[in-house]
């Protein structure tokens, strides 16, 4: 639908109030003025739900994951092992609703008919802290055999056939699946394709619909128990300098490279500590993870607890690894980027991830909203060190901004570094200021470019300026901004950005070029 955003899903609070799948966001917001809307990234949801998936197995070790929202689990013969269905549908529940999800459950003897069932429980039901204390609103149970009497009041979506379909159904008044069935089944397919009769023999057991056994990834990790506590950090270093390895000989043996190593510690008397360290970039070497393992181990009491029972190493996150070339005549040394990468990850080994920071550029217009900080774990290190500037817990300079002395770095809440459509590219000064300084200026003409400042009891003439770029955007952000740019060579050879408000027609130095 072009440029036009338009609705995924709506929760059932919207729903009841017409907002609907496939409405644009404009349409949906007119039903609902308090609309609460958010990003749909249809990626992050299919790992959230391979996330569930490998949690449930807990409940069975048949659980399949299907997009984009339901989760099967096939409880043959594990019911008893958390005392009945009923038990065990309760434990999903709960468990769900501790992580945040609000979800539905329904027992079958068929996988069609439990989510029928499933997505047609009303859809009013309490909020996640009432379920966790009462989940049977948000689940149906069918006893054996009963299949048939407890799908014959739902209507025939429920058997996920296509929506074309459903409204021939309704058009010839067929609107439960008891309807359906009284009709001639050999008469279906003719009249509504073969999907609407293979699904009812889902739902009914005359066709076998298997459930595929989800296999989470492995993650590679090595473990070692000690014979006794152990209290010396010599003893600690060399045991996990082994396991190391392993784990590393594993993540390798797979075609990955190590992000994210966490350190478990297990005391007799205490509960386990972990211990993590992150990565800007990825590693197969154990050199580079060594000396930054210790150094996070040297905050941890070996003797607290009676002592050191075991340890395990878990390659947390890993990446597919891609070897890269270097260029014939690239004048860095070719370990500079691994130079760098390991001076980063001491710095956030020793002040912290978040401490860390590196400037991105993001697309807007404002200049003081076209750039935000991340951390170099998020953000890698990747980029050439002539690229962009890096920051350690306080001011940064980059292409394009700086921080205030002594400020903490602000995130602006900016939308994705893109390019806007059709926008052309400006030069941007190296040194943006972290707020405009009013000038004194002589120009010729009202709004022409300056041919006179003064700044900090300093006077310059101009030599040559270039502009306007004028610049008219963030009405939402409170007073509007509208600007006139010029970019202004004065006669010793400074090189300035400059800015007319045209709100008041008062001049600012925003900026200094190179």
């Amino acid at each position: 639908m072009g440029a036009s955003q338009v609705v995924a899903w709506a929760c059932p609070a919207a729903a009841r109030r017409g907002v609907r799948p496939g409405l644009t966001l404009s349409q949906a917001q007119a039903l609902v003025p308090d609309l609460l809307v958010l990003g749909h990234d249809p990626l992050r949801d299919r790992l959230a739900l391979r996330r569930l998936a490998r949690w449930a197995i807990r409940l069975s070790p048949i659980v399949e994951p299907r997009e984009p929202d339901t989760l099967l689990v096939d409880i043959t013969g594990c019911a008893r092992l958390f005392g009945g269905e009923r038990r065990l549908a309760q434990e999903a529940l709960t468990g769900l609703a501790g992580q945040g999800f609000r979800a539905r459950a329904a027992i079958a003897d068929t996988v069609g008919a439990a989510y029928a069932l499933a997505v047609s429980i009303a859809e009013t039901f309490p909020a996640a802290p009432a379920e966790a204390r009462a989940p049977d609103a948000a689940l149906h149970i069918v006893p054996p055999g009963e299949t048939v009497a407890h799908l014959a009041p739902l209507s025939p979506a429920a058997l996920r056939i296509e929506p074309d379909v459903v409204a021939q159904l309704d058009a010839l008044g067929v609107r439960t699946i008891g309807d359906l069935l009284t009709l001639p089944r050999a008469a279906l397919p003719a009249r509504f394709g073969a999907g609407l009769v293979r699904r009812l023999q889902q739902a009914l057991g005359e066709t076998d619909e298997p459930v595929a056994a989800h296999a989470p990834d492995e993650v590679p990790a090595a473990r070692m128990r000690f014979e006794g506590p152990v209290a010396d950090r010599a003893v600690l270093a060399a045991a996990t300098d082994r396991l190391l390895d392993e784990v590393l000989g594993r993540v390798v043996r797979a075609g990955g490279a190590l992000r994210r190593l966490e350190c478990v510690l297990y005391y007799e008397r205490c509960p386990p500590q972990v211990v993590a360290v992150g990565l800007t970039r990825a590693v197969r070497t154990a050199e580079r993870v060594r000396p930054l393992l210790a150094q996070r181990l040297e905050a941890v009491d070996p003797a607290a607890g009676a002592g050191v029972l075991g340890v395990a190493l878990v390659a947390r996150q890993t990446s597919r690894w891609r070897g890269t070339q270097g260029e014939l005549f690239d004048p860095r040394p070719p370990d500079d980027d691994e130079a760098l990468a390991a001076l980063l990850d001491r710095l956030a080994a020793r002040l912290g991830s978040e401490a860390v920071l590196r400037p991105e550029l993001v697309d807007d217009y404002q200049p003081e909203w076209a750039y935000r900080y991340v951390t170099v774990a998020e953000a890698g290190c990747e980029v050439r060190k002539e690229d962009g500037a890096l920051s350690a817990g306080g001011a940064a300079c980059e292409a394009g901004a700086t921080a205030p002395s002594g400020a903490a770095p602000r995130r602006a809440p900016a939308p994705a570094a893109l390019p806007l459509p059709g926008r052309s590219v400006r030069p941007r000064p190296v040194r943006l200021l972290p707020r405009p300084v009013p000038l004194r200026v002589l120009a010729l003409v009202p709004d022409g470019p300056p041919t006179w400042l003064a700044l900090a009891g300093r006077e310059y003439v101009v030599a040559h300026a270039e502009g306007p770029e004028r610049i008219e955007t963030a009405w939402w952000r409170g007073p509007d901004v509208r600007r006139d740019y010029f970019r202004v060579t004065t006669t010793d050879g400074r090189r300035l950005w400059v800015f007319r408000a045209r709100t008041d027609g008062r001049w600012y130095l925003h900026g200094v070029f190179a």
